[in-house]
């Protein structure tokens, strides 16, 4: 091996399929740019399905396990690369830990911060430890990757220097190369049953507001008994609970829940549907919002300030905004389809790949990246 391969080396630290997500589609999609331009890209799978021994990633069995492996990685030469959000203690300790080994062996540590810009643990009150610790997180990274100008901006707060930080949307072209798939007997009966059907891309957690979601859902059948509702609940751990909840809602007969499925099943359920319905606001730029409005499909999402032109936005936790955007996707269907504009698609895997070879193949440090912008 020459000195310039044995330098492309990298750990990606994040989630791998099943089930599928957005952080899951943007490492699967970096590990072939990176594979395809002769790197060794290793991938230590923190999903839901770690434990399970694959070929395709490196396990993880426990906290001591993850520290070890990365640790192994960092000495025998790999630079280190792992995404975290504001929303999981867990998930910052993984970041930080593993940003830490790589600092300590001279490696590249670089961090995807992958959530939007208001999540439950940061942004946070100056002062409060809190803020302390994702300041400290930022600072060990060698280069901080986010998905837009507005999580930028948040990051900033934090006092560090503006050079770290490179918004690249997690979104590329490829996430919408799909082919149409069958789908499960029980979804082509929810659509047999009813004159249209909305998606919604759900979890058993605070910030996908299950309860709005339910209350949107009895009103609007109340109105249009013939409307019904696909919804996609990919972790595992979570689905018996959503499923449960939507008995107890008494919406079981209205909905059609799945869990997880692959990606060209996911284009294909979001392509039939009216409209796209996305309630989170704590998750940015979303990979799954682009995906609907390049299929042109109307995307009915609470405003988070961060979403691109086209999506029809309601405030959160009002209701009435969102029944009166949801009667106007089956009322005047066809406009709100013409009024979404033509969405930009770049390679953002490739801009990311450049980058991490920049940093990684000797440009490691604030100054030398500050020499290539005054360069360039």
């Amino acid at each position: 091996m020459t000195a310039a391969d044995h330098r492309k080396r990298i750990l990606q630290i994040g989630n791998w399929p099943p089930p599928v997500c957005g952080w899951a589609m943007s490492l699967v999609g970096l590990r072939q740019e990176l594979e395809a331009r002769g790197w060794d890209c290793q991938v230590m799978n923190i999903n839901e399905n770690r434990r399970v021994r694959s070929p395709q990633y490196i396990d993880v069995q426990s906290g001591w396990d993850y520290f070890w492996k990365v640790a192994r990685l960092v000495w025998r030469g790999y630079a280190v690369h792992i995404r975290v959000n504001g929303e999981t203690k867990k998930g910052y300790l993984l970041a930080l830990s593993a940003l830490l080994l790589a600092r300590v062996g001279r490696r590249a540590a670089l961090l995807t911060y992958a959530g939007g810009h208001q999540q439950t643990y940061f942004p946070a009150p100056r002062g409060s430890l809190r803020h302390l610790a994702f300041s400290l997180l930022f600072r060990v990274a060698d280069l901080i990757y986010c998905n837009s100008a507005a999580v930028k901006n948040v990051l900033l707060i934090t006092g560090i220097a503006e050079e770290k930080i490179e918004p690249i949307p997690h979104f590329s072209r490829s996430y919408v190369e799909f082919t149409a798939t069958p789908l499960p007997d029980e979804v082509e009966d929810s659509y047999r049953r009813h004159d249209g059907v909305f998606f919604s891309y759900v979890c058993f957690r605070k910030e996908f507001a299950l309860e709005f979601l339910a209350e949107a859902m009895r009103r609007f059948r109340a109105r249009f008994p013939k409307i019904g509702f696909v919804l996609v609940c990919p972790p595992a751990r979570e689905f018996g609970q959503v499923r449960r909840f939507l008995e107890d809602q008494k919406l079981d007969g209205a909905t059609c829940l799945l869990g997880s499925v692959p990606h060209d099943t996911f284009l294909t359920l979001l392509s039939r549907s009216l409209a796209y319905l996305r309630t989170p606001v704590t998750d940015g730029t979303c990979s799954s919002v682009l995906e609907s409005l390049i299929l042109r499909v109307p995307v009915l999402a609470a405003d988070n300030g961060a979403r691109p032109a086209g999506a029809r936005l309601w405030q959160e936790g009002n209701l009435d905004s969102l029944l009166s955007l949801m009667a106007e996707a089956v009322q005047n269907h066809s406009a709100m389809v013409a009024e979404i504009p033509e969405i930009g698609m770049e390679d953002n895997a490739k801009k990311l790949a450049d980058s991490i070879e920049q940093v990684s193949l000797g440009k490691t440090s604030l100054e030398d990246r500050r020499e290539v912008q005054v360069g360039s």
